[in-house]
């Protein structure tokens, strides 16, 4: 890995220094099914929200390896509490078009704003002489106790919009009850006639030009750079379970057996094949962000391929992640059951994490019909 920018390392040691309220905190977010306040205000100390961010508008606007390994530091603290960079930031970078008076209004005053968002189902709008009025109800929505928003698709008389809700005129519906990353409440949220002013809602639209304050770099990246916002809480999962099994490989003797774990050939052969695999799939990953942060210069246009490139860097590491983690389970054994342990949780995690709609199994077919130019099952991932 290249030496740290200053940048860099201030982030990261900030990060370093939220550490101990995200661990204090872990317990009770995994509890309540959401993060406590005093972990929230940890990573605004941090200056997560201000990541993704622009300048303009009082953000870092940092590198997108920069983000990734600010993230993976919070993740090795607690992975639910890390899952919100992704929560803070992903509005931060869809914005990078909407018009400059939207950004104003959301972020002029107060940088640290939450806009926390989800694309599962959109609501619908219905016009109204200052505005709209929504409603529907949107799955998965990660931080919305937090949030000040709730950002969405809705359609209006089939227009389609991103539309910002005030999070308080709408419900929380209290259905986040995970296997696993119980500390995103990730509910449900219900909008029974809210009405908003236009500025509040943005229509989509072909290749809609960057807006005054997102003239910098990052914006210039393809959408899914949003990648280094989550995927690297799964390489932070890898490397806490190997670092778990390596650890009671010295002193665990399996149950009907009478040597160590780390004199078994199956548990030396499922620790081989996971590091080796963690050790590829990072580079892997962060390789990608590099190329694409190397060619986001002024005027450059990424190819549908180039695209697709970056969506499979971040598919692949989120399930070799989730193969790491697996090796690890059948070499520790019923390690990986008692409740309250480090892999046991991490296990859960994991095995949530990998199902998640942007970086599941499936994805690897959608980065295949963009190479083979097939009929696409997931039209917007490659915008």
């Amino acid at each position: 890995m290249a030496e740290l920018s200053h940048l860099q390392e201030q982030l990261i040691a900030r990060a370093h220094a939220a550490g101990p309220a995200l661990k204090e905190y872990s317990d009770w977010a995994e509890q309540h099914g959401r993060l406590h306040e005093q972990a929230v205000a940890a990573l605004v100390e941090a200056g997560v929200p201000r990541l993704f961010l622009a300048a303009g508008l009082g953000g870092d606007e940092v590198d997108p390896v920069t983000c990734a390994r600010v993230c993976e530091v919070l993740a090795d603290y607690d992975a639910s509490a890390a899952w919100h960079v992704m929560v803070y930031n992903a509005a931060r970078l869809m914005s990078a078009t909407w018009p400059a008076a939207t950004l104003e209004h959301l972020w002029a005053t107060d940088p640290d704003v939450m806009i926390c968002a989800s694309g599962h189902t959109p609501f619908t709008g219905a016009v109204r002489a200052e505005g709209y009025v929504v409603a529907g109800q949107n799955s998965f929505v990660s931080g919305c106790h937090h949030a000040r928003y709730i950002m969405s698709p809705m359609v209006v008389d089939e227009r389609t919009f991103f539309v910002v809700l005030p999070r308080a005129e709408c419900e929380i519906v209290d259905n986040w009850d995970s296997l696993g990353m119980r500390g995103s409440g990730s509910n449900d949220v219900r909008a029974e006639g809210v009405a908003i002013p236009s500025v509040l809602a943005v229509e989509t639209g072909e290749a809609p030009a960057l807006s005054p304050y997102h003239q910098g770099r990052l914006y210039r990246c393809p959408s899914r750079v949003v990648f280094a916002t989550y995927i690297p809480v799964a390489l932070s999962l890898a490397r806490q379970a190997l670092a778990e099994l390596d650890a009671l490989a010295q002193q665990k003797v399996p149950y009907a057996s009478d040597r160590k774990l780390r004199n078994r050939s199956q548990a030396q052969m499922h620790y081989g094949r996971a590091l080796a695999k963690y050790r590829a799939v990072r580079e892997y990953f962060y390789s990608a962000l590099r190329t694409v942060w190397d060619r986001a210069d002024e005027g450059y246009q990424f190819s549908q391929t180039e695209r697709a490139d970056l969506y499979l860097a971040g598919t692949h590491t989120m399930q070799s992640c989730a193969e790491v983690v697996r090796h690890v389970a059948d070499a520790a054994g019923s390690s990986v059951l008692t409740r309250g342990q480090p892999l046991e949780r991490i296990v859960r995690d994991m095995e949530t994490l990998r199902h998640h709609g942007f970086a599941n199994e499936s994805r690897y077919a959608s980065v295949s019909q963009v190479l083979w130019d097939a009929e696409l099952d997931y039209p917007l991932m490659l915008r």
